[in-house]
């Protein structure tokens, strides 16, 4: 930092970024003035940035923008939420360029000490602005700018209705607390994205200049018996339920004592787990392997193949178990999420599979750092909470079975879905609902699932009936 030029123009963009959030996020619900203060705070971020024109620092910053965006088109904000920390994660990833798992860790272990390793580079920058002799003449021109934008605002607001309301969406309602509350969001929001800001324009080094030196072993059998080895039990466990699955509820009670309902509904989390692992084990076996003669190379790729083959089923038989598990109990957000996770590592599997043909796997973290992101993507511009509903919905036309307590709890995105339940179920399906109409929500607040909710006039004529004994979930 001893070196860093001063950045008057960033300090100026963070404040005012400070400003917009808390115009636009304090005292209001998750929608677009949410969606609007973080698109500006990441613009300015990568304003910011050394490497804004890397292909993959753009590629992290388009799809962080585009998760953002989920806070405006989903109610559900456990989406959101997820959605807003990937999109953190990529930028923190995209800063720094990071192209390992080390340099990603660290990446996100040195971004908090920006805040104090930029403290000196702050104060240059305070100095700088002062030090020009122009501080006192830029005040004194914010201050006339103010004056006059309160002055002749509230002189037109009184004099025109229309006007009125235009500025009724730009100025809040103030009171002590309320503008309190502002004040600390905006130093809060200011003082972040400076940080951000700093830790994107002089990013650490995550990565040495040159790769690790590969360290293989002396003799073949060294890693390769290890993984043989896990080959062998992947083998094994398939053949088992490729048993269980031929042979029915009968040979699964015969040889474990258990139904077929309690026999597929276990072990879904150890198979992901053990999915997990084998990642592991093919990198480091990759990086343990002799690459000096054919049959070096025809080992790797045939044992880790192979490996890579027998998981991509491994993740097969876990998304079946999950699916039966559904069937019987009904979908949940853990379940979908749980599913989501697990295709998402059949697809790293798959990149592995892929890396391990051409012996060239330096694209994968990357690769598996932007895929994760896009998958959530995907997830949430599909509406989970509308594909519960519809899950739920389906399966009581089929059943008679539902949870109209764990459906009164999900999001206004799920409200349509719901509409088709029969009236009774229906009604204790929304009995927490408010449904607001248009004019309950400001303008920064909308949000495109609570904007349909609004459009169904069905929803408010719903008969009363009694929900106090609603069936809670099996599962």
């Amino acid at each position: 930092t001893g070196t860093a030029p001063a950045r008057p123009w960033l300090l100026a963009a963070c404040a005012s970024v400070g400003v917009l959030a808390a115009l636009l996020v304090v005292e209001h619900q998750p929608g677009l003035g949410y969606t609007l203060a973080l698109l500006a705070g990441g613009g300015v971020v990568v304003a910011a940035s050394g490497h804004r024109r890397d292909p993959f620092t753009l590629a992290c910053a388009a799809l962080a923008a585009a998760l953002v965006c989920v806070l405006t088109l989903r109610d559900a904000l456990w989406i959101g939420v997820l959605c807003t920390l990937a999109a953190t994660v990529l930028v923190v990833v995209g800063s720094t360029r990071a192209r390992s798992l080390l340099g990603i860790l660290l990446s996100g272990l040195t971004w908090p000490l920006a805040a104090v390793f930029g403290l000196p580079w702050l104060g240059r920058t305070i100095r700088a602005v002062g030090g020009t002799g122009r501080a006192l003449p830029v005040a004194r021109t914010v201050a006339l700018s103010l004056l006059g934008l309160l002055v002749f605002g509230l002189l037109f607001a009184s004099a025109d209705a229309v006007f009125a309301d235009w500025l009724d969406v730009v100025l809040p309602d103030l009171s002590i607390d309320g503008a309190v509350l502002r004040v600390f969001v905006a130093l809060a929001v200011a003082g972040l994205v400076l940080a951000t800001a700093y830790f994107s324009l002089h990013p650490p080094q995550v990565e040495p200049d040159q790769a690790p030196g590969r360290r293989p072993t002396r003799q073949r059998y060294e890693w390769l018996a290890p993984v043989l080895a896990v080959d062998a039990v992947f083998a094994v466990f398939l053949l088992a339920q490729a048993a269980a699955v031929f042979g029915g509820q009968g040979y699964v009670r015969q040889a474990t004592g258990l139904t077929y309902a309690d026999y597929v509904h276990q072990g879904f989390g150890q198979l992901t787990f053990a999915t997990v692992l084998t990642v592991l084990v093919v990198s480091v076996a990759g990086r343990k392997a002799a690459l000096s003669t054919t049959a070096d190379r025809a080992w790797l790729r045939a044992s880790l193949g192979l490996l890579c083959v027998l998981t991509l089923l491994v993740v097969g038989s876990a998304l079946h178990r999950l699916d039966l598990y559904t069937e019987a109990y009904g979908l949940t957000r853990l379940r979908l999420l749980a599913g989501t996770f697990e295709l998402w590592l059949g697809l790293v599997v798959l990149g592995l599979l892929v890396a391990g043909i051409g012996l060239r796997g330096a694209w994968l973290t990357r690769a598996t750092v932007l895929s994760g992101a896009g998958a959530l993507l995907v997830l949430a511009l599909a509406s989970p909470d509308a594909m519960l509903a519809r899950a739920n919905v389906d399966r009581f036309a089929e059943t008679g079975r539902i949870d109209l307590a764990y459906l009164d709890g999900l999001s206004a995105d799920a409200t349509p879905a719901l509409l088709r339940l029969p009236p009774e179920q229906r009604r204790c399906a929304l009995a927490q609902r408010t449904f607001p109409t248009r004019a309950d929500d400001s303008r920064w607040e909308w949000n495109l699932g609570r904007h349909r909710e609004g459009d169904l006039s069905a929803v408010r004529a719903l008969p009363e009936v009694e929900c106090g004994d609603r069936a809670p979930y099996l599962g």
